[in-house]
């Protein structure tokens, strides 16, 4: 089979298509983004109160930096290998006000702190050393006799603090790294999702509180996370950041609207991304991120209550909230962008197409027609290994593999997503919003070294290969989004391209993105041309094989039909006829592959 599908990947069945590279995206995060880095932190306690920006008005402490690898701070590592990233270097710090400060933590110390009384501002650097010992990256700032104006008494607390990267002077004007843009840009992405970086997943208040865009964060505010505690904003990055990197990269944004944003800070983001965003970008949008249980998170709760509040199910409820994404996007871009400028995306859940039926069947019947509401439906492409336990990480690797097949051949996992965007007509197909190898995950520890070590083999390559070539795209799956670009590996999962953002070729996961990218039909197509063409695929009941001259003077006596675990499931004699016909009806939904001498093709069956 192995033989098999690497001459499959050499050719495309489909005559007279020419296919654009592999539409796949990324799910963002934060690692090493901002160049300030008071931006990552949120992690104030001590102060008396904060200010309507999330300062402290008083004496207060800082968590400013935590690099350690989990679980370091319980005593134990769950990276086998230890690997740490190097934080060290000299930041450049300020704050506007006077205080006394004190760094602790490792090899952490304060170094040229002066305080300019014209401008009421403070200096100091910041030095932090120790890679690649215990502890390294682990530093905490104590700000006492904090005094916010010159005219305010001791114990007031201070404004604006800036704690800028190694190599970044404070009048920088940049605001994210070089080292964040390079890994971004690390493959040729055709979309951002900024998911993580909004706060979706716990980023809800209580029904029915309304998140208003007076309210909302801004780039004045204190931190970039969630600031609850501190003035009670609970989004993350602001519009502002947003747009400045999607300006930046250039490329098709994805972001998800809370639920609890009314219409009115719908209508404000909509002209907000219309005045500012790039033109050329198309703008994807969600609402909130897996919306599966009335339990779940801050946003199950939310939609719940709202559903009650309706008189509708859970379901419907998340569709109805859908369609209202639209037409407010609508109303602002204007109702021809909706499909076009302004994509929609309706997500259901990977292991339940019953959702998306609910879904789907509650728009039809209130709303009308889905196509003209909704860009696309999306799922996940995750998956796991059917031999989780080995103590060898190949064979871990392996499972994996098996896994996908598996997941490949299920008519009731990925090919049914993919069928329901086509039986809705929806234009934009079906999505893939989150997808990656899902192990480790949850916290577990069982077997934790091997399969971290799993992630770091050059075979993982060829699992990510199959899981978005075979396992999506030749499924017929749109636009797919890799969960994420960087994180570290541990017992919580290992779910970036990198465990080191400032090395984005750390394993081999990012180079077998930019291959999987690089997948494209139109050179194989002519090649194929000349040998044999399959019709209609996808198909449903019988497909027409065309063959060329040498198959019909049978140099080729047999056509054989395979699925995706190489088993020969049909096969039919070349008679010398100019098309042979053959009936699929009965087989399983899935991918299927004809061989017919050394010619490879795939199609569809739905």
């Amino acid at each position: 089979m192995k033989r098999l599908i690497t001459l499959f990947l050499l050719c495309n069945c489909q005559a007279g298509f020419s296919q654009e590279k592999f539409r796949l995206g990324v799910n963002l995060d934060d690692n090493g983004a901002f160049v300030n880095i008071i931006n990552h932190t949120n992690r104030y306690s001590k102060a008396l109160s904060y200010d309507s920006l999330g300062w402290p008005g008083s004496d207060f402490d800082l968590v400013l930096l935590d690099g350690r690898p989990a679980t370091e701070w319980s005593g134990t590592i769950d990276d086998p290998e230890t690997y740490r990233v190097n934080y060290s270097g000299t930041y450049k710090c300020s704050f506007v006000g006077s205080a006394s400060v004190v760094a602790t933590g490792t090899s952490v110390t304060i170094e040229n702190k002066t305080y300019d009384a014209p401008s009421n501002t403070t200096y100091f650097d910041l030095v932090i050393g120790g890679f690649p010992n215990a502890n390294h990256g682990l530093t905490f700032l104590s700000f006492t006799a904090t005094r916010r104006t010159a005219s305010d008494a001791l114990n007031s607390g201070i404004t604006k603090l800036k704690v800028n990267r190694p190599g970044y002077p404070l009048n920088s004007t940049k605001i994210f790294t070089d080292t964040f843009i390079e890994l971004c840009k690390a493959a040729d992405f055709s979309c951002y999702r900024y998911y993580n970086l909004q706060n979706i997943w716990d980023g809800e208040p209580a029904y029915p509180q309304k998140t208003k865009w007076e309210n909302r964060k801004t780039d004045r505010d204190a931190s970039q996370k969630t600031m609850q505690a501190l003035n009670g904003k609970r989004d993350g990055w602001c519009w502002e950041y947003i747009v400045e990197l999607s300006n930046i990269l250039k490329k098709d944004i994805w972001i998800n609207i809370h639920m609890s944003c009314d219409s009115a800070y719908v209508s404000n983001l909509a002209k907000f991304l219309k005045d500012r965003l790039d033109p050329t970008l198309n703008i994807y949008v969600e609402n909130s991120n897996e919306v599966w249980s009335p339990t779940q998170a801050t946003h199950g709760p939310y939609n719940q209550a709202e559903a009650t509040f309706y008189k509708i199910t859970f379901d419907q409820n998340y569709a109805r909230r859908t369609v209202e994404l639209s037409k407010w996007f609508g109303s602002v871009f204007g109702p021809n962008e909706i499909n076009k400028k302004i994509r929609v995306i309706l997500a259901g859940q990977q292991a339940y197409i019953g959702r998306s039926d609910n879904h789907f069947n509650y728009i039809k019947n209130t709303f009308g027609e889905p196509k003209n509401i909704v860009y696309a439906n999306s799922s996940t492409v995750y998956f796991g290994s059917s031999n989780p336990d080995s103590n060898d990480p190949e064979e871990i690797n392996s499972g994996m593999k098996e896994e996908i097949n598996k997941q490949i051949a299920d008519s009731t996992n990925r090919s049914a997503h993919i069928k329901l965007s086509r039986n809705w007509g929806l234009p934009g197909g079906c999505t893939s919003y989150e997808g990656g190898p899902h192990l480790p995950a949850g916290g577990g520890t069982a077997n934790l070294g091997n399969q971290i070590l799993s992630h770091r083999t050059q075979d993982m390559r060829n699992v990510l290969e199959l899981n978005y070539i075979e396992g999506w795209k030749e499924l017929g799956g749109g636009l797919a989004m890799y969960f994420t670009l960087s994180s570290a590996y541990n017992r919580y999962g290992c779910w970036g391209l990198t465990d080191d953002y400032t090395n984005p070729e750390r394993n081999y996961k990012m180079a077998a993105v930019r291959k999987i990218i690089a997948q494209t039909a139109g050179i194989a197509v002519e090649k194929q041309l000349k040998d044999i063409r399959i019709y209609p695929n996808p198909s449903r009941g019988s497909i027409a094989i065309h063959l060329r001259n040498k198959y019909r003077m049978q140099e080729a006596n047999e056509v054989q039909l395979y699925n995706v675990f190489g088993e020969l499931v049909l096969k039919t004699t070349v008679d010398g006829t100019e098309t042979i016909y053959m009936d699929i009806s009965h087989l399983a939904e899935g991918l299927y592959f004809i061989k017919i001498g050394e010619t490879v093709g795939r199609f569809v069956k739905y």
